[in-house]
């Protein structure tokens, strides 16, 4: 029984030994669960998923799996290729961070698989790390109070000019990003990026908007702070 064992654990089956292929495999296992932590805590509430962070672990051990049967085999490669080819993935990645997190975890399984250890750990901690960086020094932000102003109008051109008069007063900058009608003869939805001056004035701000003439359903939502959940 032993020698079986001792077989199964040290023959080289394709390009990669036993033992050597779960070293790696358990390297992008640690390595992918580290990378599922930063992201963890470097994301907000908004659109956080569970489902995700796991799917970073376990695309990173797929990945190395799959380097580890490739390896230098180009028929191999063809014939993943032409697998892979069946596959269809429809699940759409909303957020670019997101998207960076996926491709590094597919790095860590490429390095993992490759058998490139080193890197795949000093990636690990330095990408991780960073990432903790921009959470914390929220890295980006033009502004601590920055929003997204909603409202409905049905007014005229005097109401418009009542609408952005009260806006210049309290923001100090702001820019119409959308503007639809949901009928023909309903009102007008409008949605302003704002930069408010003090951001104990944002009721205020709606007050005023909300007794103007046409206005209804006014919403202020404020941006969600890098480094906030």
């Amino acid at each position: 029984m032993d020698s079986v064992l001792t077989h199964l654990f040290t023959s080289d089956w394709g390009t990669v030994g036993t033992s050597d292929f779960l070293l790696r495999l358990l390297v992008a296992w640690l390595a992918t669960t580290a990378v599922g932590w930063f992201y963890s805590w470097s994301h907000g509430s908004l659109s956080y998923s569970q489902n995700f962070v796991q799917s970073l672990v376990l695309l990173g051990m797929v990945v190395a799996v799959v380097l580890a049967v490739v390896g230098d085999s180009l028929a191999r490669a063809f014939g993943l290729g032409a697998a892979l080819a069946i596959v269809r993935f429809r699940t759409p990645v909303k957020d670019a961070r997101d998207a960076v997190f996926l491709f590094l975890s597919v790095a860590i399984g490429m390095a993992s698989g490759s058998g490139m250890l080193h890197i795949a750990m000093s990636a690990t901690v330095m990408i991780g790390l960073v990432s903790m960086f921009l959470h914390w020094s929220a890295f980006g932000t033009r502004s601590a109070e920055q929003g997204v102003l909603r409202l409905h109008f049905a007014g005229d051109d005097t109401g418009r000019e009542a609408v952005a008069g009260a806006i210049r007063k309290h923001c100090r900058s702001f820019q119409l990003a959308a503007a639809r009608k949901g009928r023909a003869d309903g009102p007008e939805e409008l949605v302003y990026d704002v930069n408010l001056r003090d951001p104990s004035g944002a009721d205020v701000l709606v007050r005023e908007l909300s007794a103007t003439l046409g206005v209804s359903g006014v919403a202020l939502l404020p941006t969600a702070r890098v480094g906030e959940a």
